[in-house]
């Protein structure tokens, strides 16, 4: 069993990092999620990133993304293997109506995924706005399936979207 890296998942450490005025550092990130009262989880992940400069939430996700697992290698054929792997069997398939979703496919889903799905999204717009956007892009079953648990409100960025996938996660 390969384990992962980083003890608090992105969605988690972005809602501590409320506030970071962008660009920022590792430790501009690591003052601002010490300001909100971060956990310890979220503290020794952001001390585990890269020490670079991040544009966005989403240039700290990708970070933690990439950098998740330290196990994780390539097979020959240029694959992904490892818990990268594990993660993506255990999704469930997009739901056919009537069915639950379980948690497991929730947290498979980390906000730089959505945001993928959200190119060309104009701000300010509401839920609908954002789901119908992820449509266009072809986003796949999952990752629809986390927008439509966001709380429905006025965002006014792609920071905020990411602040609701953290609470609906």
């Amino acid at each position: 069993m390969v384990e992962a890296r980083f003890k608090a998942n992105p969605a988690v450490v972005e809602k501590y990092l409320a506030g970071v005025d962008y660009p920022a550092n590792r430790q501009d990130l690591i003052k601002r999620a010490r300001m909100n009262n971060a956990d310890s989880d979220v503290m020794e992940t952001l001390d585990s990133l890269p020490d670079q400069t991040y544009h966005s939430p989403i240039d700290v996700s990708k970070a933690m993304a990439g950098s998740e697992i330290g196990s994780t290698r390539r097979s020959p054929s240029g694959e992904r293997v490892g818990l990268e792997t594990e993660r993506e069997e255990t999704r469930e398939p997009p739901a056919r109506g009537g069915g639950e979703a379980s948690v497991s496919r929730s947290t498979a889903v980390s906000p730089a995924e959505v945001q993928r799905y959200l190119r060309g999204m104009h701000y300010p717009a509401g839920k609908s706005e954002v789901i119908s956007q992820a449509q266009k892009n072809n986003a796949p079953g999952d990752v629809l399936d986390i927008l439509e648990r966001i709380r429905d409100r006025e965002f006014r960025s792609a920071a905020d979207v990411s602040k609701a996938l953290g609470e609906a996660m």
